[in-house]
């Protein structure tokens, strides 16, 4: 299955069926593609590894971490979502959907976290990138506990003891 996915480029059951071997029916490799998704469902996380391990092996790597929002239609859409960049592109990874409009909470961030730890070490993170919205006293030390090193834009008027962040 992975070779004709990896092949064809094309993940229409009809053209992987095609590129299976044998000289079985058409409709019978198409159902056993069919079967084969019913039964192994790929997960986020699949996904994950196979980019982090078809990627130069340039490591530590930078990722980023950004929340975005939509309308589908009539429906709101929020997702958290960590990216490896490679070559000035982010490539996503994993995400988590939140069920509710405006930011993410720690705990949402931290489980995200702990899944990308899951596929990579600590020391493969050169640096985590994240927006203003990504502070507060425990993500940060969250990640500090993880290993996890984090460059965070702030707001020109950000006061850090008794500093202004613009300074």
């Amino acid at each position: 299955m992975v070779l004709a996915l990896l092949g064809g480029k094309d993940v229409r059951h009809a053209e992987l069926a095609a590129r299976f071997p044998g000289s079985a029916h058409n409709a019978s490799v198409i159902r056993r593609v069919e079967r084969f998704f019913d039964r192994h469902p790929i997960q986020p996380a699949d996904v994950a590894r196979v980019v982090l391990t078809l990627l130069p092996s340039a490591q530590p790597r930078e990722f980023i971490l950004d929340r975005t929002n939509w309308k589908y239609g009539q429906t709101d859409v929020n997702v958290l979502l960590l990216a490896v960049i490679w070559r000035g592109v982010a490539i996503p990874l994993l995400y988590e959907l939140l069920p509710h409009g405006g930011s993410s909470h720690t705990e949402i961030r931290h489980t995200l976290m702990d899944d990308a730890l899951c596929l990579l070490r600590a020391a493969d993170i050169r640096v985590l990138y994240a927006d203003r919205e990504f502070v507060g006293y425990d993500w940060i030390q969250g990640l500090a506990r993880r290993g996890i090193p984090i460059c965070v834009r702030l707001r020109s008027d950000t006061l850090m003891d008794d500093w202004i962040a613009k300074d």
